[in-house]
């Protein structure tokens, strides 16, 4: 068992419960019931987010995998816990606001930095 890939792993898949259960209940319901936005908006949005949970919940696997000794597995949880990272922590300058408003890129960062020392730091 490779344990920074394993630290990789449950930390992907405790801020998956966290999408799925807090951005459930603050993000998704109340865009769900919103009547104002066109429903094409509103249903893409609700399908984002659905994809979301699901690419989430992949990237625990893929890295529990490489915890096990998958190294294809691990370089592909890595990678997008890379790329949620770098969206994450790219989106806020670029729409110009506030990481306080948009901080998810931040819980990234670790899962990314586990999965390379797990890949490449020995």
């Amino acid at each position: 068992m490779q344990w920074a890939l394993l630290a990789a792993s449950l930390l992907a898949a405790l801020w998956t419960g966290v999408h799925a259960i807090i951005g459930g209940r603050e993000c998704a319901a109340p865009l769900a019931r919103d009547r104002q936005l066109p429903d094409a908006v509103r249903e893409t949005t609700l399908l984002c987010w659905h994809l979301v949970t699901g690419c989430l919940g992949l990237m625990a696997v893929f890295l529990f995998a490489g915890a096990r000794g998958s190294a294809e597995m691990a370089l592909a949880g890595t990678g997008m816990a890379a790329v949620m990272a770098a969206t994450g922590l790219l989106m806020p300058p670029l729409r110009r606001v506030k990481y306080g408003l948009l901080p998810q890129g931040w819980l990234f960062v670790p899962v990314a930095a586990l999965g390379a020392w797990g890949l490449w730091g020995g």
